[in-house]
């Protein structure tokens, strides 16, 4: 499996061996704002550069806004999630978008660190 890497921001990204990156939001997130409705995202085609917006998820306790974790552009969104927002709750790290040409401009938090984050308090996830 590929390594996660995380945002203080709750989304996640993996970069895969043809040179892509999948994004997603943590579980942690999806937990704790319970019943996902309507997610809105960014279009095909669309460049992103690290924290810009990509879209939101309206939960059950409020609307969520998605930054980009990674500069990139976007090759494709999950048309899948976005018929069906709830396969969140069964499957909180279903990815969102993916990233053509990702590029690490600020710095990410390991699967530990950002556990380690969330230990630190209230973040609001």
């Amino acid at each position: 499996m590929t390594e996660r890497f995380y945002t203080k921001t709750h989304e996640w990204v993996c970069f895969e061996p043809d040179g892509t990156a999948l994004v997603g939001v943590s579980a942690q997130l999806t937990v704790k704002q319970k019943k996902p409705a309507c997610i809105n995202l960014c279009d095909e085609g669309d460049v992103l550069r690290a924290g810009d917006n990509a879209g939101d998820i309206e939960f059950l306790k409020g609307v969520v806004d998605i930054h980009a974790p990674v500069d990139g552009v976007v090759e494709a969104v999950n048309d899948a999630l976005l018929l069906s927002p709830q396969t969140l709750e069964k499957e909180p790290l279903t990815w969102l978008f993916s990233l053509r040409h990702p590029k690490r401009t600020r710095a990410l938090l390991t699967e530990e660190e950002y556990q380690q984050y969330l230990t630190e308090g209230d973040h609001r996830a």
